[in-house]
């Protein structure tokens, strides 16, 4: 028995492995950037968690916005190493982009609350070094896709130095995804060491869905119609608790696009997110007190849903 299940954690790594290692890349899709590689952030039972800091050419001596990226996995695999290439162009357009590594869960080792803990602690890196690398701690976003969406909209919702958060291909309710998915081995249980079935409040606690509030940061929802992973209506449920607290979201629905595509979407309609991405950074940053560290409650409900 012990092998079989073995044998079952191994075909969903291996799954999870082939879907954020299957891009090709450019040669160096970082020509012409500045590129700090390999940066130990914090340390987790004598392991180096690292972060790789994408930086614009250097055109004045203006402090720049900052993007951090968290990867997706299922909270079990992923690297920053095979997201980062994505970012080239929002870094040339002027924005500092972190990419981020966080502990990944194994079966009994889960990584809630640990892996928000982690992108708390690079947050804290970041800014402590705001001066050195010129990041403007006023204009500071989180974007993640899939398991890392999950954790860029729980930090998001804690942390109010973030302004903005963008989700790609993410999960909001972790009951609802393991309901939907029905699967026999569920990276949601691994995750949180735990079934949400028989953990309800750990689930709860674990789920941006659950914490979403008045005043909270602007929020980019981006996801495919032809999800069979995490289903649309997972951001679709989080866009209506968003009108509920009103404040700035929009919700982009691709049309048969599936899970895990990256800023610039392949098949079957082909279409580059990163502009829509930075329209949106700057729509959050431009609203007046949307700033870092002063989010005050935002009367106005402005919401976006682009089907094509």
């Amino acid at each position: 028995m012990a092998i079989i299940r073995a044998g079952a954690w191994l075909a969903v790594l291996a799954a999870t492995a082939w879907v954020w290692t299957s891009r090709p890349t450019p040669a160096d899709p970082f020509e012409g950037l500045d590129v700090v590689r390999d940066v130990a952030y914090r340390d987790v039972d004598g392991r180096p968690l690292r972060l790789d800091l994408l930086l614009p050419p250097e055109t004045s001596d203006a402090p720049r916005p900052l993007l951090v990226a968290i990867h997706g996995g299922s909270w079990i695999g992923g690297s920053r190493r095979d997201y980062a290439p994505q970012f080239a162009d929002l870094v040339r357009g002027g924005l500092a982009v972190a990419v981020i590594d966080y502990r990944l869960a194994r079966p009994g080792a889960p990584s809630w609350p640990g892996a928000l803990e982690d992108v708390e602690t690079a947050i804290d890196w970041l800014m402590a070094r705001a001066d050195r690398f010129r990041l403007d701690p006023e204009r500071v976003a989180l974007l993640g896709t899939s398991a890392g969406g999950l954790l860029a909209a729980r930090a998001g919702r804690k942390d109010r130095r973030i302004a903005a958060v963008v989700c790609l291909s993410t999960p909001f309710d972790l009951a609802g995804l393991a309901a939907f998915r029905r699967l026999g081995h569920e990276p949601v249980d691994v995750f949180l060491g735990v079934s949400p079935t028989d953990a309800p409040d750990l689930a709860s606690a674990a789920s941006p869905i659950a914490h979403v509030a008045v005043g909270g940061p602007a929020t980019l929802l981006i996801h495919g119609d032809d999800d069979l992973w995490v289903s649309v209506e997972q951001a679709r449920g989080m866009q209506e608790r968003l009108k509920a607290a009103g404040g700035l979201h929009w919700l982009v629905v691709l049309p048969g696009s599936r899970h895990g595509f990256e800023l610039k979407v392949g098949s079957p309609h082909p279409r580059d997110l990163a502009p829509e991405v930075r329209r949106f950074l700057d729509a959050a940053w431009a609203e007046p007190g949307r700033t870092s560290r002063d989010r005050p409650v935002m009367a106005s409900r402005r919401i976006r849903d682009i089907a094509s």
